[in-house]
């Protein structure tokens, strides 16, 4: 009666553990992105814009492994759904070209976007990366 309710706490555990070292990793690799951000061009906005064209699988793994928890929701109450990725891959490119001219400045604003994305995991990150990868 019991080994199935085990087993769905040990599979709930293992996906908030999973979840929790995403999260960890992604706030190291912002960090210290935003640290490398001081210098001329933002190392974050490229990568970014590589992101925006490529779409690599690693990049999307990611997105979803951060968002495992329970209460982040999968989609918010106003999100889009959208048949193929042309309007988001454009939106997110444009705006990753505004934040790459706007990082020229002294102090780097994209790495603490990221920062601010990997901690408060907001649904619109999560609709914007599952956007970007619908016609794949």
């Amino acid at each position: 009666m019991f080994v199935p309710i085990r087993k769905s706490i040990k599979r709930a555990l293992r996906a908030l553990q999973k979840n929790m070292h995403t999260q960890i990793k992604c706030l190291m690799v912002m960090i210290l992105l935003s640290l490398i951000g001081f210098g001329p061009i933002s190392l974050t906005c490229l990568i970014g814009l590589y992101v925006v064209i490529a779409r690599p699988a690693w990049f999307l793994r990611v997105a979803r492994n951060l968002y495992l928890r329970s209460d982040s929701p999968a989609k918010s109450a106003n999100a889009t759904d959208y048949s193929n990725s042309v309007y988001p891959r454009i939106k997110a490119f444009l705006s990753l070209i505004a934040l790459l001219i706007l990082d020229i400045a002294p102090v780097p604003v994209t790495g603490f976007i990221g920062l601010i994305v990997v901690i408060s995991r907001p649904p619109w990150f999560k609709n914007l990366v599952e956007g970007i990868y619908a016609g794949r």
